[in-house]
C-alpha cells in the first residue's frame, strides 16, 4: 500500500503546526501512551508507525542485532536514512521513552541518544492490581511535570479533561468510520491517517462518513473474510496488498492500529462521575482487558474475545471467518504464545495461519504462497 501521498500531507501538517508555536513528541506506537496529556500541553504526538524495509532494518544494525523485533528495527532505520518523504523526523522536539516491551525501550533510548533528541519518560506496570494501578496513576503525574517544565505553563485538570474529551468523541468516530467501510484496505488506510493525523482529521472523517453511509457495506461476496489479530500493519507494510490480492478481505483488524485503539472510549456518565482526568486515564488502563499489559490474563482473554467476534460473525451472516495472527520476527509478545493461540482456536474449528515475517520485500512471494494456502482451508 502506497502511503507516499498521506507521509508527504502529514509533513506539511507538522511543518504548520510547528510554524504555530506546537512542540512535538515522537513515541513508538502502542496502546497505553496519554496521547490526550500531550494534547492539554500543547504538544503534537507523533506516533511512530511505519513499516519498515530492507533498507531499513539493515540501517539498524549498528545499534541493535538482526535478532531484535523487525518494527523496532525500522524505527531505527527510519531515523539514520531520513527519507526524503519523511521530512518531519526534523521536527521532532522529544522522544518518549517507553516501556510497551524491551525492544520500545531500546528502540526508544537508541533514537534519543544517537540523533540527540532530548526524551521524556513513562513507563507502565504489567499487572492491573491496586499498587500497579496507583504507580500509573503516579507516572501521569510525572508525565505532566516533565511537560510543565519544558512549557512553563501549568496543565490543569480542566485542559486534560477537555482533552479527553476531544479524543474520546474522536475514537467513537473511528468505530463509525469502522463499521461504514467493509473493504479491509480502504479500511486501514482511513484509519491509519486518522490515527496519525488525530482529531484535527475529524471533519474529513465526518465528510466520507456523510458520502459513505448509505453505500452498500459488501464489497464482493467471494472474498474469504479474515480478521488479523497479532502485530499491527504499520504504514507501508506491504502484507495488506498481498492479503487482498489472494482474494482475502480484512474485516477486522483486532491490533492496536484498528479496534484495539478506537474501542478504548469512555460513556458520558464516566466523563461527568469522574472528575479528576487522570483517574479517569487510570480507569481505561484498568479496563484495557486485552492489553499485553494485563498480566496474566491477556492471553485468556485475547483468545475469549476472538471466539466471541468470531461467533457472532458466523451467526450473522453464516459464513466462516480465517484468522490471520500477524507475527513479526522477534516481537516476544506474540510469537513466544502464537503456537499455544493457534490450537486453542482450532479446538473450535476456527482455522489460523500464524504468518511470522519481517518487511523484506523478498519475502512477497512466500508470504503469497502460504496465504493462499491457507484461504483454501477456509
Amino acid at each position: 500500500m502506497n502511503n507516499l501521498e498521506m507521509i508527504l500531507e502529514y509533513s506539511s501538517f507538522i511543518r504548520e503546526k510547528k510554524s504555530n508555536g506546537k512542540k512535538t513528541v515522537a513515541y513508538i506506537c502502542h496502546d497505553n501512551v496519554p496521547e490526550e496529556i500531550f494534547d492539554a500541553a500543547g504538544f503534537i504526538p507523533i506516533r511512530l508507525m511505519f513499516a519498515g524495509n530492507d533498507e531499513l532494518m539493515n540501517m539498524s544494525h549498528d545499534y541493535l542485532p538482526p535478532s531484535t523485533c523487525a518494527f523496532a528495527q525500522s524505527c531505527i532505520g527510519l531515523f539514520a536514512v531520513k527519507p526524503a518523504a519523511f521530512r518531519f523526523l526534523d521536527m521532532i522536539d522529544y522522544v518518549l521513552i517507553s516501556n510497551h516491551c524491551v525492544s520500545d525501550i531500546c528502540a526508544s533510548e537508541i533514537i534519543s541518544k544517537y540523533f540527540n533528541i532530548p526524551n521524556l519518560t513513562f513507563y507502565m506496570p504489567y499487572i492491573s492490581s491496586k499498587p500497579s494501578l496507583q504507580y500509573y496513576k503516579l507516572e501521569l503525574q510525572y508525565l505532566i511535570e516533565q511537560l510543565e517544565e519544558i512549557t512553563n505553563t501549568k496543565i490543569t485538570p480542566d485542559k486534560i479533561l477537555s482533552s479527553i474529551k476531544k479524543y474520546n468523541n474522536f475514537k467513537k468516530f473511528l468505530q463509525k468510520i469502522n463499521d461504514t467501510i467493509n473493504d479491509g484496505l480502504e479500511k486501514l488506510k482511513i484509519i491509519q491517517k486518522a490515527m496519525l493525523f488525530g482529531p484535527d482529521i475529524l471533519p474529513e472523517l465526518e465528510s466520507y462518513i456523510n458520502n459513505h453511509e448509505n453505500e452498500e457495506k459488501v464489497k464482493d461476496n467471494n472474498a474469504k473474510q479474515i480478521l488479523l489479530t497479532g502485530c499491527s500493519l504499520f504504514i507501508n507494510d506491504f502484507v495488506i496488498d498481498v492479503i487482498q490480492e489472494t482474494g482475502a478481505n480484512i474485516i477486522f483488524f483486532d491490533t492496536w492500529i484498528g479496534s484495539n485503539y478506537f474501542s478504548q472510549t469512555f460513556e458520558d456518565e464516566h466523563l461527568s462521575e469522574i472528575e479528576d482526568p487522570l483517574e479517569l486515564l487510570t480507569v481505561r488502563f484498568k479496563n484495557n482487558l486485552i492489553s499485553d499489559h494485563n498480566v496474566s490474563n491477556f492471553f485468556k482473554l485475547k483468545v475469549s474475545q476472538i471466539k466471541k467476534i468470531i461467533k457472532e460473525y458466523e451467526a450473522k451472516t453464516g459464513k466462516k471467518l480465517g484468522i490471520i495472527n500477524n507475527i513479526i520476527k522477534f516481537c516476544d509478545h506474540f510469537s513466544i504464545m502464537s503456537a499455544h493461540f493457534k490450537t486453542m482456536l482450532q479446538k473450535d474449528g476456527i482455522r489460523v495461519l500464524n504468518l511470522e515475517r519481517d518487511y523484506s520485500l523478498s519475502a512477497r512471494g512466500q508470504i503469497s504462497t502460504r496465504i493462499e494456502a491457507f484461504l483454501e482451508m477456509i
